[in-house]
């Protein structure tokens, strides 16, 4: 029986414990979270200076981008650098992609990640994912607005499925389109249809960019300006004068888990035409890509008290300088301080648990989870504010 407390334990299905106690089991099983106040032998207590909470759920990653670390300039906006990220790609031989994806993985644990929710272009990330002590939900990402190829693209990453369900560990995965403006409606359609048959979770990019919207409602802006760099056809496509995903609802399953991810330029229409259309909505929010690429946030506060479900993602290290769920919401609290510890830290951690279905071991503490334990020190104890300097430490039972 191993006895651990904090200046503050933040519990996530409760309010937070000042001078809380936690009580695990050798294996990191959690036997008890107690107050201070109840009768327990304090002699044998490890008392650590700042607050504990679980681990950490990253429910948007590319860990297969990992080798782009410092690759891609800062604040080109998402047209350009979909076009760098893409020349970037020919530049690196497979072992140095490996070494990068392995460092990566390292680095995610030393942050206090837990679980993570990870797009996958290839296999590249596989053989990592098999042997890693972090879990993984693997998407399966496919993109291709040419309908004649629909058939080839979506066979390619039912391969690719096929193949990571057969690992002994961290075979759970999805198949999934990129982003509303890059898939054709056929290909849509075999997505949707293996969704609703496998009852999978599902994930898309939206509103990354304002161009996003202007695709749709008028077919401008770089989003067009890019399919004639790359030689893509845009004769079967036609402006919907409609948002993203009112142009896309009827390609997206209603009752599957959807997380909508980055919602950058998402004003409060599209939040309620979503919460209004789906079953089980989730935000994922990667705040650090977000300035990275475009110098903007989400409005984060208009997704609040909309009874949908927040979660964080760091996005890849083309997009970013770290893969510490703990900047994603140093950089939220930063920008918008009215948001308080308690919801950013659910954010991090139980809403990410839940929709990747991995709550009931991780998330939050409660009897007989074993969510891993995070200190995080270096924070404002007064008025439970994190800072610059807020680092995480992972205790290791």
């Amino acid at each position: 029986m191993i006895k651990i407390s904090a200046d503050y334990i933040f519990p996530i299905v409760s309010t937070p414990i000042k001078n809380g106690i936690l009580i695990f089991e050798n294996d990191g099983k959690i036997i008890d979270v107690l107050e201070s106040t109840e009768l327990i032998s304090k002699e044998d207590i490890k008392k650590h200076k700042g607050i504990i909470c679980p681990g950490f759920i990253n429910t948007h990653s590319h860990i297969e981008l990992s080798y782009l670390k410092n690759q891609i300039k800062k604040n080109t906006g998402l047209g350009e650098f979909v076009v760098e990220v893409q020349k970037s790609k020919k530049k690196f031989e497979k072992e140095f992609i490996l070494e990068a994806i392995r460092k990566a993985e390292e680095e995610m644990l030393l942050a206090g990640t837990m679980a993570v929710g990870d797009i996958s272009n290839t296999s590249l990330s596989f053989s990592m994912k098999e042997n890693s002590k972090l879990i993984f939900h693997t998407f399966l990402e496919v993109y291709g607005s040419d309908p004649n190829i629909a058939e080839e693209r979506f066979q390619k990453s039912f391969d690719l499925f096929t193949q990571i369900a057969h690992q002994k560990r961290n075979n759970q995965a999805s198949i999934v389109p990129h982003a509303p403006y890059s898939v054709s409606d056929i290909l849509f359609k075999k997505i949707k249809e293996f969704s609703i048959q496998n009852n999978s979770l599902f994930s898309i990019h939206h509103q990354e960019s304002n161009d996003e919207n202007s695709f749709f409602k008028n077919k401008t802006g770089k989003i067009v300006e890019n399919f004639k760099k790359f030689g893509i056809s845009l004769s079967n496509f036609k402006a919907t004068g409609l948002s993203p995903l009112q142009s896309i609802t009827s390609f997206l399953p209603k009752k599957n888990k959807l997380l909508l991810v980055h919602n950058t330029f998402s004003k409060l229409e599209d939040i309620d035409f979503a919460t209004e259309n789906f079953n089980h909505i989730y935000w994922c929010f990667c705040p650090n890509a977000n300035l990275f690429i475009e110098n903007r946030l989400p409005n984060i506060p208009d997704f609040i008290n909309k009874k949908d479900r927040i979660t964080i993602g760091t996005d890849s290290y083309a997009s970013n300088e770290s893969l510490s769920v703990l900047e994603e919401i140093k950089t939220i609290s930063k920008h918008y301080p009215e948001i308080g510890l308690q919801k950013l830290l659910l954010w991090a951690s139980l809403n990410g648990a839940e929709f990747l279905g991995f709550d009931e071991n991780l998330g939050s503490f409660e009897k007989g989870k074993k969510p891993g334990i995070n200190l995080i020190e270096n924070v404002d104890l007064k008025n439970l504010i994190l800072n610059k300097k807020s680092k995480i430490k992972v205790i290791k039972i």
